[in-house]
């Protein structure tokens, strides 16, 4: 897994804060239930090149964290979070892509799956993770560079997305 972190300082508390308040907010991080999601598809993915894979459906979600149009998932806290992602594809399924996460549209660094395969293969999935220390609210979604359509089985997981705060 690969750390990605934001500027240096985005994070760093304004120093005019006395000592009590820096206390105070630690302790109330401390005390504050981690934040989670869970989304999940599965209807057949069809994706245009360079466009995110919907996840229109809510497994858990802690309340307030986060905020999903069903194709890009905003995490709105401050924090470190665990990041990973699976896309499925079905042994009939002829796919040539590479699957990637993007933290603000812009592709996360050990995040990039290749897929090639051909339609007599055996079922395969491609699966990435990461941390991210947000510092201000940002958007994350997965991709496909090229154009996919992926059928599956009906109530066939094709494709989660797990956020986990750790701190």
């Amino acid at each position: 897994m690969q750390e990605r972190h934001c500027s240096k300082n985005c994070c760093t508390s304004q120093s005019s804060q006395n000592n009590t308040s820096q206390n105070n907010t630690q302790h109330n991080m401390q005390n504050r239930d981690l934040a989670y999601a869970l989304y999940y598809q599965l209807e057949d993915i069809t994706v245009a090149a360079n466009d995110g894979i919907d996840f229109p459906l809510t497994a858990a979600e802690s309340t307030g964290d986060f905020l999903s149009d069903g194709n890009q998932v905003q995490i709105l806290n401050p924090g470190v979070y665990y990041v990973r992602y699976m896309v499925h594809i079905p042994a009939e399924t002829v796919l040539t892509t590479t699957f990637a996460l993007q933290l603000n549209r812009q592709n996360v660094t050990g995040t990039e799956r290749v897929i090639a395969k051909t339609g007599v293969d055996t079922p395969t999935s491609a699966i990435a993770e990461t941390i991210l220390t947000v510092c201000s609210p940002v958007s994350i979604r997965v991709v496909s560079t090229a154009a996919a359509a992926i059928v599956g089985e009906e109530d066939e997981v094709l494709a989660s997305l797990f956020i986990k705060q750790l701190a």
